[in-house]
């Protein structure tokens, strides 16, 4: 039988695609966007402070240098920690750069942008033209490309607004006179057609600077509107509502990691068991909380198995010397 829970509204770290063509303002609201999210996360910070917490990946050829130093929605955009990704744009530069961010301490990270990863050098189109497989052998070669990308863009240790170029769509048909029509047909993003599904929150940025919500969990944004630091501050405290979830799984790992320390502290069989356990695998610090659970059973049972040998050896020697 499957198991049933209890639903309950959980804190989470928000996905935000932000899609526009080129010069309708993605890559400045994105910054606005985020310095509004940290100006809710650490409100007692200096701006400097602020920006140093929003992360840039940076494909299109160093863009948002360009905003640094200048004023936009009542604030300056001071120096942010960014990485300039350059070709090929594979998931692995993407996810090396996010992780990089991530370790410098940003707690939100802008993808500025991820149609590269699509269309670019190294995307996923050149990739499936390079297979050797082709046609949709082709596309089954780079299935675990795109998950792997997909887990960037939802990661849940930090927020991550993700800009995307789109273009207007065409489609020509004819009348019952034969006579061709050319009818607009929306736009349409240089990514896979599904992504927009993956996030939480997606907004539209049309030429007048002007974003319209085409996707909201959050059921914050019901009209058009200039993406700005109000725009994060909403965004911001709609996620921390709730239980943090992710924070209450932290802890219990770093508990569950004390007590497996203190375990092979005094236990020879143990912490030899560890270390074969742990040979070649990622730290434990990066283990979840149910892996770490299992560990400590298992090293609990060898503890006591070597406490009953060590009882049984004493016993022994015990008896010998009676015997004496």
């Amino acid at each position: 039988m499957a198991k049933i829970v209890k639903a309950k509204r959980q804190k989470i770290k928000v996905p935000i695609l932000i899609m526009g063509a080129s010069g309708s303002g993605k890559t400045l609201g994105s910054l606005l966007v985020a310095k509004g999210m940290m100006e809710r996360m650490y409100p007692d910070a200096s701006d400097a402070e602020q920006w140093d917490k929003v992360g840039v990946i940076d494909t299109e050829h160093k863009r948002t240098n360009l905003y640094v130093d200048t004023e936009h929605d009542g604030v300056r955009i001071g120096e942010f920690p960014k990485v300039d990704l350059t070709a090929p744009f594979d998931s692995s530069n993407y996810l090396d750069a996010f992780a990089s961010l991530k370790k410098y301490g940003c707690q939100v990270i802008v993808v500025d942008g991820i149609s590269n990863a699509w269309s670019g050098e190294g995307g996923v189109l050149q990739q499936v033209d390079n297979s050797n497989n082709g046609g949709i052998g082709g596309w089954k070669d780079v299935a675990p490309e795109q998950r792997n990308f997909l887990k960037l863009l939802t990661d849940q240790d930090v927020h991550v607004i993700a800009t995307v170029r789109s273009k207007q769509g065409v489609e020509v048909t004819t009348d019952d006179t034969g006579k061709v029509q050319v009818e607009k047909v929306g736009l349409k993003i240089e990514q896979k057609d599904s992504l927009e599904y993956e996030f939480a929150i997606a907004f539209q940025v049309y030429e007048n600077h002007v974003a319209q919500p085409t996707k909201d969990n959050s059921s914050i944004f019901t009209h058009p509107e200039v993406l700005s630091r109000e725009v994060g501050h909403k965004i911001y405290d709609w996620a921390e509502k709730g239980v943090d979830v992710i924070g209450e799984d932290k802890k219990r790992a770093k508990n569950a990691l004390s007590t497996i320390q203190k375990l092979v502290k005094g236990s020879n069989a143990a912490k030899l068991q560890l270390e074969r356990i742990t040979t070649g695998k990622a730290p434990l610090e990066n283990w979840p909380v149910d892996s770490l659970k299992k560990l400590y059973v298992e090293l609990m049972a060898t503890v006591k198995n070597e406490q009953a040998t060590q009882q049984q050896n004493e016993a022994a020697s015990n008896t010998d010397k009676g015997d004496k």
